[in-house]
């Protein structure tokens, strides 16, 4: 009997977040939204941005009460899968009170992201260009 393992591209095997709301300058409205579906690897595309944005936004931006951004650089292609800071801006004048650890690869012209639930709602993980 023989087995098989086939190795998925992960840079061809992902979902798009392509929704206005999610970038990073983008004002909450009165239903605020939540990561709390996702799970798996993500491209940030369209109007949500090209990649995760690095600096932090404002609360209650990205479409939700509390943004989260990457708090480290991207990698360069050459470094593969990398494990990267994501901050959660929950308190004023705190922007990284609350963080986690995601997977990011550079897929030489775009980012994918492996994001789950960030643990807290109302909160998205936010997009820019």
């Amino acid at each position: 009997m023989y087995l098989l393992f086939f190795l998925v591209d992960i840079c061809k095997n992902y979902k798009n977040l392509t929704d206005a709301e999610r970038k990073y300058d983008y004002v909450a409205g009165t239903y605020p939204k939540c990561d709390d579906t996702l799970n798996g690897w993500y491209r940030f595309q369209g109007a949500a941005g090209t990649k995760m944005v690095t600096t932090c936004p404002a609360m209650y931006r990205c479409g939700a009460n509390f943004p989260a951004w990457l708090n480290e650089d991207h990698p360069t292609v050459a470094e593969g899968t990398v494990t990267r800071k994501v901050c959660i801006h929950r308190l004023q004048g705190a922007c990284c009170d609350e963080s986690l650890f995601i997977q990011v690869k550079n897929c030489s012209s775009y980012f994918i992201y492996k994001l789950s639930y960030p643990g807290v709602c109302d909160t998205r993980y936010c997009g820019t260009d």
